[in-house]
């Protein structure tokens, strides 16, 4: 499971480059109007192309605010790997470098209640990499480089929660080595979600005011507008999004639509997300090192954000921007709530990076009606038959039957996504042997 790099605006599809100038846009083509919109339809004229900017911005309230939430948190943990562990790692990372797809599914260490998959390579200077479906691990030996760079998974973290998904994570560290001091905060990722009561193309580039030097605006098929990037490549960077659009094609985050329905969205209201990504430089300034510094600062960080790093404003005639009076939307997300009021949590996890129903149950059918094309079938019964007869006969051919071929490829995608332990088998002789080695040594026999 490769990490996404947001350094560049994956969820933003379609880059029109740096923006100098953006005219006003209705909603997007093929966007939903906001339930809001539609209560306010009957108390007046709903937002529309004709309707002046102003009467729009003047919608009480232009948004509803759904979520707040840390979406990425990136920890370092400083200290040295342990001679033993070094070994173990070293012989696992062969295993997955094996040209044998049965050896390369045994690439896999327990520590706790988590199940690694340990890649074939490391990541840049980073020799080894672990990764399950909560926690992504970048492992050197120690000394110079952190001993662990590690990536949360989101939807972990909306889980259980900031605190206990790094103290459940220091273990995991801590098993690998000598950890010398608290885990470090290389880069959080905060965010709001919002059902917006406005069109969100509605503005100009100039209503962006900001310390960035970038700002650009992506559209995607059909013109469809996707959203703002500001500050791209900087130790802050703000990307404002369809959501509802990006776990459509990108990051299928459908857990969300249960945290979202929980606040009051409905199937047909867009969401979108305001997020600003913050790297260790911007972080060590703002006096945020530590996880405990991250949570008891995070209403001072999104108000610094919101006000001083980045404002959307009303335009206006005075030749100072500064003065430009705050847009109704920005002021509701700007004063938004990142105190003790709970939020909605999931009721469960599941795997990150595994393929949805939608994926299986559609494009899995999709060889098995080719073939039945191919043969002139139409009954599926008979279909389903002949497809396993002659499969059987393929694999026998070449040596193994399809019931091999299968579990060997269901154990690699096993490995992957954590859910199968290929060494429980092996763990449990290693063990026999520790025991065994321990009993002699400790009765004196050679």
């Amino acid at each position: 499971m490769k990490p996404k790099d947001r350094q560049s605006p994956g969820k933003l599809s379609q880059p029109a480059g740096q923006v100098e100038a953006a005219s006003a846009r209705p909603f997007a083509r093929g966007a939903q109007r906001p339930a809001g919109s539609r209560a306010r339809a009957e108390q007046g004229t709903p937002p529309s192309n004709t309707v002046p900017s102003k009467y729009i911005e003047e919608i009480d309230p232009p948004c509803l605010v759904l979520r707040t939430a840390i979406d990425s948190l990136y920890l370092s943990y400083h200290g040295e790997l342990s001679d033993e562990m070094f070994v173990r790692l070293e012989e696992l990372k062969e295993t997955a470098q094996d040209d044998e797809e049965e050896e390369q599914a045994k690439a896999q260490i327990t520590i706790g209640n988590h199940l690694f998959a340990v890649a074939s390579h490391g990541a840049g200077r980073f020799r080894f990499v672990l990764f399950d479906d909560r926690f992504r691990l970048n492992i050197s030996k120690g000394s110079r480089l952190p001993l662990v760079y590690a990536q949360i998974s989101s939807e972990y973290l909306t889980a259980v929660g900031v605190e206990v998904a790094e103290q459940e994570l220091c273990f995991v560290v801590s098993s690998l080595g000598r950890v010398d001091e608290l885990a470090q905060v290389s880069r959080a990722d905060l965010c709001l979600d919002f059902i917006p009561i406005v069109p969100m193309d509605q503005w100009a580039v100039q209503q962006w005011v900001t310390r960035a030097r970038k700002k650009a605006a992506y559209w995607g098929t059909g013109d469809r507008f996707t959203g703002w990037m500001i500050g791209q490549g900087g130790d802050i960077q703000s990307r404002t999004y369809d959501k509802v659009l990006e776990v459509a094609e990108e990051s299928h985050k459908t857990y969300l639509y249960d945290l979202w329905q929980a606040r009051g969205w409905k199937a047909d209201d867009p969401v979108w997300r305001q997020e600003f990504q913050t790297n260790r430089n911007a972080l060590k300034e703002l006096q945020v090192r530590t996880v405990p510094d991250l949570l008891a600062n995070l209403d001072g960080l999104w108000h610094y954000f919101t006000e001083k790093w980045l404002r959307l404003a009303q335009l206006d005639s005075d030749s100072n921007k500064s003065r430009w009076p705050t847009h109704p939307l920005w002021e509701i997300i700007s004063n938004a709530s990142w105190g003790d009021a709970a939020q909605p949590a999931l009721q469960r996890i599941r795997a990150s990076g595994l393929p949805t129903d939608d994926r299986l149950f559609t494009a899995g059918f999709g060889y098995v009606s080719a073939f039945m094309g191919r043969e002139g079938i139409t009954d599926m019964s008979r279909g389903f038959k002949n497809f396993m007869q002659q499969a059987d006969t393929y694999h026998r051919l070449r040596g193994e039957s399809t019931a091999c071929y299968v579990e060997r490829k269901a154990r690699v995608k096993g490995r992957l996504f954590s859910t199968i332990n290929n060494r429980i088998h092996l763990d449990r002789i290693e063990a026999q042997k520790q025991a065994e080695a321990y009993r002699k040594a400790r009765e004196g026999e050679e």
